[in-house]
């Protein structure tokens, strides 16, 4: 166990979490703009092992202009966890987090910027990712970026009942095209990184594990099966998954696409 510290967010919940969390937690910044990116710039997640500057415009336009994306998801159960989660997923559909795909949907993503002194962390944003077809929650997050000893990292906070699940994911390139231009994850297997459950007195590490991979449409490398012809307009796609006690509990597979506008 260890105390928290500026890289946990002090969010937490009661037995709802829902869209509208940051509003009833007075967490908004009141009179601020919604940003446009989880990170305000590419060069907020740089450290020794990785020159941002070659991040492939595609991947950087998903961390600093992330609300102009819709995302769809393909979700793959493991065989153990596909009926435990049927069970308990009603569970979190009532609470309003955490309510994962069975296995397919299209998600809508907005941000809000949050006051730093209820999230707890420097730079703290809110990310809403709401079911398109029936505007109920899928997640609900805060995010800033924390400096460790190896550099910085993308802090992530869910925010949950008594606490939040709280992880630590860093930047690494896994390829590049002819242009040098990076694919990457975010990966919470790194020395700094991790994955906790946070309150306010202190933060236990769990057994969990996750890599987020993306890569631009037809970059060698990326996995065969992750067709950008799937879904009109990809621009972007990536692999999830989510691991316990080094298991598989579940593989998330995203198609980013361009967010149809409407009106004049």
């Amino acid at each position: 166990m260890t105390v928290p510290s500026s890289r946990f967010s002090r969010l937490s919940a009661g037995l709802r979490v829902g869209t509208d969390f940051f509003e009833r937690a007075r967490a908004l910044a009141a009179g601020s703009a919604p940003p446009a990116g989880i990170v305000d710039a590419i060069a907020d997640l740089a450290h020794p092992g990785i020159d941002v500057e070659r991040v492939h415009p595609h991947v950087r336009r998903f961390l600093e202009r992330t609300g102009e994306l819709d995302l769809h998801i393909l979700s793959t159960w493991s065989a153990w966890a596909r009926p435990l989660w049927r069970l308990a997923r009603p569970l979190f559909d009532a609470m309003g987090q955490l309510v994962l795909p069975l296995h397919e949907a299209t998600i809508r993503t907005r941000l809000l910027a949050l006051d730093a002194s209820r999230d707890g962390r420097p730079g703290a944003r809110g990310v809403v990712r709401e079911y398109a077809d029936t505007g109920r929650p899928m997640q609900v997050f805060s995010y800033a970026v924390h400096e460790a000893r190896d550099g910085r990292y993308m802090g992530a906070a869910i925010p949950l009942p008594l606490g939040n699940l709280a992880g630590l994911l860093r930047l690494e390139g896994i390829g590049q095209d002819a242009a040098g231009r990076l694919a990457v994850r975010l990966t919470s297997r790194a020395p700094s990184g991790g994955i906790w459950f946070a309150t306010k007195i202190l933060a236990m590490p769990l057994p969990l594990r996750e890599t987020l991979s993306l890569w631009p449409p037809g970059m060698e490398g990326a996995p065969r099966d992750l067709d950008p012809r799937a879904v009109d307009g990809c621009v972007l796609v990536g692999r999830h998954e989510q691991r316990l006690l080094g298991a598989l509990v579940v593989r998330h597979d995203y198609w980013f696409y361009e967010r149809a506008r409407t009106g004049p």
